[in-house]
């Protein structure tokens, strides 16, 4: 994998010189279209080699991840730690990762982005008994 790496870095990531960040991977979905920045590039050709640099640091985990931005919040799962707080005064909720409380905040709202998808639930089975009974 080390050998991989280093020849697409090297020759078709380029260095700090380089302005164009654009994927060549044959049949890569972006066609051509290039990021905005070298990182971006680099993390995005990890998708096609595979390349996972970023391993847990706690003791038999074992998980490993692409991009350092989801080893820390991964590591979360492991240290109990909730930054990001539901936004709505009154509710004390806590949240590993600012997706789930945006998940979360529809709870305060009249606002339903996830609709039931077979008609007959939602005709005999208000949402919130479906979800009891249906989702687990």
């Amino acid at each position: 994998m080390h050998e991989i790496v280093s020849h697409i870095s090297i020759e078709h990531v380029g260095g700090p010189e380089c302005s164009n960040h654009t994927c060549f991977w044959i049949d890569c979905p972006r066609n051509g279209r290039p990021f905005k920045a070298k990182y971006k590039l680099v993390n995005h050709i990890r998708v096609h080699t595979g390349e996972k640099p970023f391993p847990c640091p706690f003791p038999g985990c074992g998980k490993v991840f692409a991009r350092s931005e989801n080893l820390k919040i991964h590591k979360r799962t492991h240290t109990g730690e909730k930054p990001f707080k539901c936004e709505y005064d009154g509710c004390e909720r806590r949240f590993a990762n600012s997706s789930d409380r945006k998940k979360h905040s529809h709870v305060h709202t009249s606002d339903k982005p996830y609709n039931c998808k077979i008609k007959a639930v939602i005709d005999i089975c208000p949402s919130s008994v479906y979800r009891l009974n249906v989702e687990r």
